[in-house]
Parts: C-alpha cells; sequence; structure tokens
C-alpha cells in the first residue's frame, strides 16, 4: 500500500490517503495514521502447466474428478480439464507445506486462463471453514485470449484436506477450463484494508490526471426559469418503454388501475439552461391532479424551484427546492459531458431529511417532510393491491408508517442520458455511478445498515448516527440493477443494503462546506468527497473503480460498471442482454440492452430527480468542469 496526501488548498487540515488495488480499480481512501502497510514480500508458490509442469511450491495433482491433458493453445503451454463421470471437472493444486499449512493465512491467488466460450469458473479452496470454501465466479466472454483472474483467499487454512490431498481447486463445471500457469501469495501484515491482490502485485504508482478548468457557475446572475414555459409532458418521448413514468412495467404488475391512476394526473417539465454557453440546464418536473393531495403544480408555492440568493457566510449560491414530494430539480449538464472530465461543487446547505439536535420532527417536518396530508410512493409501485387509482393516500407513505419511507438527495450521479426528474425505479435503471444520501424512516427496515469510521477501519450501525451520511455506489452488471458500495473500511465495493463512507454534520453549514467530484479518466469512474466529517475531522475521501473489474475476488471478474461506454469505441457488445419482467399482468421481453456500437453519454445530475419520493431544500456553488490538460 502506498500512502500519499491531497491539500485541497482552502482546507486548512490535510487528509492522509492510501491507496489499493481493487481489481482492475485504484481505491484512494482516508486511512487511520497508525494503519500498517500490507507486505507484498510473504512467501509465494507458482506453476507453469504444460506437458512437464515447471514446479515452484505449487503440485499440480492428477486424480478422480480432476484429470488434465496437456494442449498449447494461443502460443503457450497449458493443461485443460477432461470431463470424467463426476458432474463437474476440476484441477487440483497443492500448497508446499513449508510454504502454508494448516494455519490460518490471506493469500491472493492469480490464476492464468484462456478466455473462450461463456461459462464461469471459480476457485474451491481449504478454508478455516470447509475444505470448499468458494470465492466469485469469473465470467469468461469468448475473446480467445490469455487472461489473468485474480482471487482474494480471506481464510486459507490449507490443510491439504481436499481430494488428493490438494489445498484447492479450479471448479469449472462441464464446460471445462485451460491454465496456463497460477500463483499463490501469502499476504504478511495484512492490514485489513488492502485487497490481497494489491498486495501481491501492486499497481505502479497512477500518475494523477492534469486538468484545465473549462466552465464554472457560481451563481452570481439569476437563473431566468420565468422564461422557460411548463411544458406537458404527453410521453411521446420516453427515454425508454420499460419503466420511464409511462412504462409498460407498470402495465405488467398494476394492470389496467396503473392506466386509470396515470389519467388522473398530468406532469409538466420545465427546463431553463444558464451559465456560459448555456452549459447548465436547471430541470423541473411537477404532477397536476386538479389540487388533490399529490398536486405540486396548481398552487405556485408547491412548484419545485432552482433559484439563486445570497447567503450569509456563502455569498451567492443556487437554492434547489422540492416543497411537495410528486415534484422534482435537478441540475445537469446540457450537452454530453466530455470523455474524459473532472465534475466538482460545493454544497452549502442540506435539508433532504436526517437528524438535527437528535430529532427527525424539526421546522415543522419530519424526517424532511412537511407534516399533514398523506405523501406517497403513488402511481408507480409494484403491488396491484398497493394503488386505488383515484386515491394517493391508498398507496404506502414516503414519510413515515411504511417499510419503504425515506427522504433523499443526490449529491452527485452520473447517469446514461440527459436527465429530467422521474419516478424513483426509472433512474434505477439508468445509474453508472453516484454519491448520495439516504435517510430512511425508522418504520423502514435498516437491519445491516452500517457507516464506516476511516479512524478504526471498523463500522457502527447506520441507526446511531445523524442519519445524513454520504453513500459512494457504482451500478455493475448489464442490467444496471446490483449496486455496490465502496468504503475505506472495506477491500472491496460490498453489494446489498447501504454503507455509508462517511457522516456529515448539517450544523456546520454554510461557514464549512463540502466538495463533491466524480471524474472520468482512462483508468475509470472516480468519486470523492471532501470536507469536515463528524467523528473523523478534515478528510477527503477517494474511490475509483475501472470501467470493467477484472478481479473475481472483487464483484466477480469481468463485471462492468453500467453503461460505461460514452462512445461505440470503448465497447464491443460483450455485456449485451434482454430483459424479460413478469407481473400479475403479464410479460414482455426487451432486447439488445446494451448491443454492440451503442453509446451512453455521460450526463451528471444534484438534485432531487425523484417525482414520488424526496422532499427539501439544498444550496451549492461553484459547480467547476474540467477537461484533459494537452
Amino acid at each position: 500500500m502506498r500512502a500519499t496526501t491531497r491539500n485541497r488548498g482552502r482546507r486548512s487540515a490535510v487528509a492522509a490517503l492510501s491507496v489499493v488495488t481493487l481489481g482492475a480499480s485504484l481505491v484512494l481512501a482516508a486511512m487511520p495514521a497508525a494503519a500498517t502497510p500490507a507486505a507484498a514480500d510473504g512467501p509465494s508458490a507458482s506453476i507453469i502447466l504444460g506437458e512437464l509442469n515447471e514446479e515452484n511450491g505449487l503440485r499440480q495433482i492428477e486424480q478422480g474428478d480432476g484429470t488434465t491433458a496437456p494442449v498449447t493453445v494461443g502460443g503457450l503451454s497449458a493443461r485443460a480439464t477432461v470431463q470424467t463421470s463426476a458432474p463437474a471437472e476440476h484441477m487440483y493444486f497443492q500448497v508446499d507445506d513449508a510454504i502454508a499449512f494448516d494455519g490460518a493465512f490471506v493469500a491472493c491467488l492469480q490464476v492464468e486462463y484462456f478466455d473462450e466460450g461463456g461459462a464461469t469458473f471459480r476457485v474451491q479452496y481449504d478454508s478455516t471453514s470447509s475444505a470448499y470454501g468458494s470465492t466469485g465466479s469469473v465470467n469468461r466472454t469468448g475473446s480467445n485470449t490469455w487472461k489473468t483472474a485474480g482471487f482474494e483467499l480471506m481464510d486459507a487454512r490449507f490443510a491439504n484436506r481436499e481430494n488428493g490431498g490438494a489445498d484447492f481447486r479450479v471448479e469449472a463445471g462441464t464446460a471445462g477450463v485451460t491454465l496456463h500457469s497460477v500463483k499463490l501469495t501469502i499476504i504478511q501484515n495484512d492490514d485489513g484494508v488492502t485487497p490481497p491482490c494489491a498486495a501481491a502485485s501492486p499497481e505502479p504508482e497512477p500518475v494523477p490526471p492534469r486538468w484545465k478548468l473549462k466552465y464554472v457557475e457560481q451563481f452570481g446572475k439569476p437563473i431566468r426559469t420565468e422564461a422557460s414555459p411548463w411544458v406537458l409532458d404527453d410521453y411521446s418521448e420516453p427515454v425508454d418503454d420499460f419503466n420511464d413514468d409511462n412504462g409498460d412495467l407498470y402495465r405488467l404488475q398494476l394492470g389496467p388501475e396503473f392506466d386509470a391512476a396515470m389519467a388522473t394526473m398530468r406532469t409538466y417539465r420545465q427546463e431553463t439552461e444558464f451559465g456560459r454557453d448555456g452549459w447548465l440546464t436547471a430541470s423541473l418536473s411537477a404532477r397536476e391532479s386538479g389540487g388533490r393531495v399529490d398536486d405540486s403544480y396548481t398552487d405556485t408555492a408547491e412548484r419545485p424551484s432552482i433559484t439563486t440568493e445570497s447567503l450569509k457566510n456563502a455569498g451567492s449560491v443556487a437554492k434547489i427546492t422540492v416543497p411537495n414530494h410528486t415534484g422534482g430539480a435537478i441540475i445537469r449538464n446540457t450537452e454530453p459531458l466530455p470523455k474524459y472530465y473532472r465534475i466538482e461543487y460545493d454544497l452549502k446547505t442540506l435539508d433532504f431529511g436526517g437528524l438535527r439536535d437528535g430529532s427527525l420532527f424539526y421546522d415543522g417536518k419530519y424526517n424532511g417532510y412537511a407534516l399533514g396530508e398523506c405523501k406517497t410512493f403513488y402511481p408507480w409501485v409494484g403491488d396491484p393491491n398497493d394503488i386505488e387509482p383515484a386515491d394517493p393516500c391508498a398507496t404506502r407513505s414516503v414519510r413515515e408508517d411504511s417499510n419503504e419511507a425515506y427522504n433523499a438527495f443526490h449529491f452527485m450521479s452520473i447517469l446514461d442520458f440527459p436527465a429530467m426528474p422521474r419516478n424513483l425505479a426509472m433512474y434505477h435503471w439508468h445509474r453508472k455511478v453516484l454519491m448520495d444520501q439516504f435517510s430512511p424512516a425508522p418504520s423502514r427496515n435498516t437491519d445491516g445498515y452500517d457507516v464506516c469510521d476511516s479512524r478504526t477501519g471498523e463500522k457502527y450501525p447506520w441507526d446511531e448516527s445523524n442519519r445524513t451520511t454520504v453513500n459512494m455506489l457504482y451500478f455493475t452488471g448489464s442490467l444496471g440493477q446490483s449496486q455496490t458500495f465502496v468504503t475505506s473500511c472495506d477491500r472491496r465495493p460490498v453489494s446489498g443494503v447501504q454503507k455509508s463512507a462517511v457522516e456529515l454534520q448539517p450544523e456546520l453549514m454554510p461557514k464549512q462546506d463540502y466538495t463533491f467530484a466524480i471524474e472520468r479518466t482512462e483508468a475509470g469512474y472516480t468519486l470523492e468527497v471532501s470536507g469536515n466529517f463528524k467523528n473523523v475531522g478534515e478528510q477527503t475521501y477517494r474511490f475509483t473503480r475501472g470501467f470493467i473489474d477484472d478481479d473475481a475476488g472483487v464483484v466477480g471478474a469481468n463485471v462492468p460498471i453500467f453503461h460505461y461506454n460514452v462512445d461505440a469505441e470503448e465497447y464491443d457488445g460483450q455485456f449485451n442482454t434482454s430483459h424479460t419482467a413478469r407481473g400479475a399482468f403479464g410479460s414482455k421481453t426487451w432486447d439488445n440492452q446494451w448491443p454492440a456500437g451503442s453509446a451512453y453519454p455521460d450526463y451528471f445530475v444534484i438534485g432531487e430527480p425523484y417525482t414520488n419520493v424526496g422532499e427539501g431544500q439544498a444550496r451549492i456553488d461553484n459547480i467547476r468542469l474540467y477537461v484533459p490538460k494537452k
């Protein structure tokens, strides 16, 4: 692990940064000063496979369900598994007992394999809990080239307990696998954070990009939204016909009740370009329903807005206001972002839920929502029993008393389309990366939600936080629905429920602010936040993940960031797939969700983008776009 520091200039403290590798990814995260770097000089064993194996502390074992044959493929000697009477093909290996035997080891296993076909393979190793502990799987892509996958073994025992006295095996189902070499490295002085394969094979020190400022918006002039008309959206130009506001997904789930509900409301949108060359767009959305409780349009005081104002201790700022949860307000780039860029801004105030002085009740609100009339997810829900077309109050609450209730704010996200505020589910299928605040109500189950304390490298329950935390996420897979959280308490991205990187301190704002940034470089996408955080003080948290993860110990080999390619040249179609949705009222398949020749330019979003959840206000300043220096 390499340590470095970064001084943001205007900050009085300098955060200690450590650089570690996650597969194809680099992660820079604030770390305790006393952390001991993981060593790459532990004992290692290797083997080159062929007609006569070249063994160096690692022996390949021929036995039973682990039969192989020597081959030459792609110019390299190798061994390929052979089908036997067993249900799966394996290749077994034994570690020299002088290197590792009957202990508790952290290790990196690197396997050089021929990438043919589309099947998966994995490693099963003698672990402290099982003789056949399993790793993540490698997804082969049929490139017919040699590739290397790294497997992170966190609890290896290596007591020769597998078939034939082996310590681990490569398991490849009925498709088999062809290997050229295998290398095992035992990690000494494991620091609990650095992924083992990063310690075993450190990447060269990355050369930081050199940026030049292209645009800056400091909100010294009013945003003339009043000059832009509110336009009725007739849904004739949807982003997709899957789960956009009028998407078929809801018809499959809700049947005629969905169309009946949509007939009771209309969506109006307003877009205003501003800034030099009109490089930014203020995008607003509101719902008209004849003055019903979910109406955010008829009464102009209920409409979302983006305005400028002078804020004490902060100067000119933009104020993003969503007084009714059926409205939405975001700032985005007008034209696609360049291929490589850094976009950043300063968050001056935040009021989208969370605790204030230890309570969710403050300023006449509850978790950021106005009290009184019902506030629900209507009409975009998944259960036909959860919707009554003429009564929004029959649907689950977003504010309280439901297991779905929450408030939220997008600090910054990157989407694959020029965003307008839309329903919650639709956004979930178009995000690439995201930093957000997600503040569930106490009625929502938050079991497993954690916050990282980078001083100790340990997590604590999210319910013990001020409920105003920063989540930093990458969306992986071929359909964009798999979310992975990154924190400085984890060796790798973590899937599942919320894992927050750090807590904000809203009471310090606007005298102190927070800077959020996203970069896209040749190395991948970088998420960054700086400021004075609860428990840890002044820190910069910075995480980078490659476009395609090549390490099975992270989230599975060859797992992409969703729609990462901003031009067709970056992508060959290998992750294209179809999607079939099924509901109580039928099923439908959408083909070619990521075809060859496709391109998904980047658009950033700052604000509250959902039109059926989220309410409050925030102030921001100094939106800056940087491009590479030539």
